[in-house]
């Protein structure tokens, strides 16, 4: 198997990657080959501070002694793009979706904290519409692992031959019964470009509203990540939640979009289970995300 490890000595960018979407050429995905191993590694991480600042302002989060949970995902975001249009990585990554992400805080982190930033591509399946795959990030931080995270994508396309089996158990989160809104938000229209300057995820699902459209959306969408970690920094206010406390894990499936310039419910309903609650779309009566978080006291 094909492997590569790429070595960084400051956060990468994602720019000269996003040109490689477009234009390199793939050698195709066989599922008897599987994912080539490819690894990447930030030895010397730093947080800056500046930018955790246009983060939580960018979002309206609370500020607190802890880096919000979701933020190691934001910083190895050029990372994973580097790893997806590699030249090793068999397919485009335009058009590849992000469907499902679980992630473990073992210990919170801070500005101030110095730390080895990882990620690797795990395993691939093959599904009736197309492909998935993971890719698996750490934080290390004096020796131990504190924060990790597995997250999953899918590609559309015919990547199975007939004789080649497709994957149905899907990890997944059931939608919740009758569930009633518990708090509601705006997502701004000019929220794609100026997160995606954050983020370094120039998707152009995110940033265009043609670029939407050429991927079958009736406009451009939200950042997943940005609008997940609104619904968790919204529910923990409500829930009245300290800003000392943080979360334990974090579980989330992507069943749809959230739209820029939409309005955004978040829902629950804790007799079925007090973890659980679902994020909604406008009138849509289907949720966009369908999530599951603990917290470090439970």
């Amino acid at each position: 198997m094909s492997n590569r490890t790429l070595e960084y000595r400051s956060l990468p960018k994602a720019g000269v990657s996003l040109i490689k979407a477009f234009a390199w050429p793939r050698k195709g995905y066989r599922h008897t080959d599987g994912m080539p191993a490819i690894n990447a590694i930030w030895r010397s991480g730093k947080i800056n501070a500046a930018a955790i600042s246009q983060y939580i302002d960018l979002l309206e989060l609370r500020s607190g002694p802890h880096l919000p949970v979701l933020y190691p995902h934001v910083l190895a975001g050029g990372m994973h793009i580097n790893m997806l249009t590699d030249s090793l990585f068999p397919v485009r990554l335009l058009g590849a979706v992000h469907v499902s992400n679980r992630i473990i805080q073992h210990a919170p982190l801070s500005v101030d904290d110095s730390f080895e930033l990882q990620a690797k591509l795990g395993d691939s399946r093959l599904k009736e519409k197309g492909l998935e795959f993971d890719i698996l990030t750490q934080v290390i931080r004096e020796g131990e692992c504190v924060w990790e995270e597995v997250s999953s994508y899918f590609k559309a396309g015919r990547f199975a031959q007939a004789s080649e089996a497709i994957s149905k158990d899907d990890w997944n989160l059931v939608s919740l019964n009758e569930p009633a809104a518990v708090v509601q938000w705006d997502i701004p229209e000019s929220r794609g470009k100026t997160y995606a300057k954050i983020s370094g995820d120039y998707n152009p699902i995110h940033i265009s509203k043609w670029g939407a459209k050429l991927f079958g959306f009736k406009r451009d969408i939200a950042h997943g990540f940005g609008v997940l970690a609104q619904a968790l920094d919204q529910l923990a206010r409500v829930d009245h939640i300290p800003e000392s406390e943080y979360p334990r894990t974090v579980d989330v499936v992507f069943k749809g979009p959230v739209y820029l310039g939409s309005h955004v419910s978040l829902k629950q309903n804790k007799a079925q289970d007090p973890d659980r609650f679902d994020v909604f779309c406008g009138d849509n009566p289907r949720p966009s995300f369908c999530v599951a978080v603990t917290y470090k006291s439970k």
